[in-house]
């Protein structure tokens, strides 16, 4: 299994970094921060905190999966190094294998630990720690995460500097977390003008909802009402919760969309550093 080498590598060498380790620092003072000021007020819950980081993690979860993985193929290609991991009995498959592998379990230890002193602080400081709950939403955000890093790895293969890595992914964090939310613009914006306006069709609301949701982030919202039963986390933009509710637009049909974004960029990237010529 050579991937399994590439990832065990990758692993050892980003644990290493000094901007990885202020990530997860970052991470771990972020829930401690929140579970200390919410242990300040009246009848604190963990359930409470969870939902407040559910908020905050679809900007800051993305934007640190990014930048943990977007040079982990493209900056080995800028580097020359690649010729050296290709050069031992590892495919381009393994690379591509490896190194989401390697990332993921760099930004898993993270997230581990950030958890880790939210439980023991919840725990000490908070009314009531539904360790359920708790562990649901763990694997959510973890599940969130790896979207994101499988999406970073992908646009990584598919690059061949660091600078048109960086690009990307500055990019897709643009156009999911900031494009996506303007109402003029946004796609579900624009289909709705060129099918209703231009077209003169006639598309349901819940068309519309779905092309919203495709939007890792916002899926990811919409999952966490797997998690949070007694109060809204998502808020729909193009539904009523009086509506019948298609399958697709279902909490856990969001798994299945981020799912889908987590293996697509993967496949992608890998097909195109298959033909890519790295001389």
């Amino acid at each position: 299994m050579s991937w399994l080498s590439v990832a065990k590598k990758d692993f050892i060498d980003s644990r290493r970094s000094k901007g990885l380790l202020g990530l997860i620092s970052l991470y771990v003072l972020l829930l401690a921060l929140i579970v200390y000021f919410a242990g300040d007020s009246p009848q604190s819950a963990m359930t409470d905190v969870l939902a407040l980081m559910s908020l905050i993690g679809i900007f800051i979860i993305p934007l640190s999966a990014l930048i943990v993985a977007y040079l982990s193929i493209a900056g080995e290609r800028e580097s020359g190094s690649i010729k050296y991991l290709l050069g031992l009995p590892n495919t381009r498959f393994d690379l591509v294998v490896g190194k989401f592998v390697g990332r993921s379990m760099v930004i898993t230890v993270g997230l581990l630990l950030a958890f880790g002193v939210a439980g023991v602080l919840g725990v000490v400081m908070l009314d009531s720690v539904d360790f359920v709950v708790f562990a649901k939403f763990f694997l959510l955000m973890l599940f969130f995460t790896l979207t994101y890093i499988g999406i970073a790895v992908g646009l990584s293969a598919l690059c061949a500097s660091r600078s048109r890595a960086m690009a990307s992914s500055v990019g897709v964090f643009f156009v999911f977390n900031v494009l996506w939310t303007v109402p003029t613009i946004s796609p579900a914006a624009a289909l709705r003008y060129v099918a209703d306006d231009k077209l003169g069709m006639t598309l349901g609301p819940e068309i519309y909802e779905l092309v919203f949701l495709i939007s890792p982030p916002y899926a990811f919202q919409r999952a966490a009402g797997l998690v949070f039963t007694e109060q809204s986390i998502y808020f729909p933009r193009y539904i009523t919760p009086q509506m019948n509710i298609p399958f697709y637009l279902e909490e856990w049909f969001m798994l299945v969309i981020l799912g889908a974004w987590l293996v697509a960029p993967l496949a992608i990237g890998y097909l195109a550093f298959e033909r890519a010529d790295l001389g």
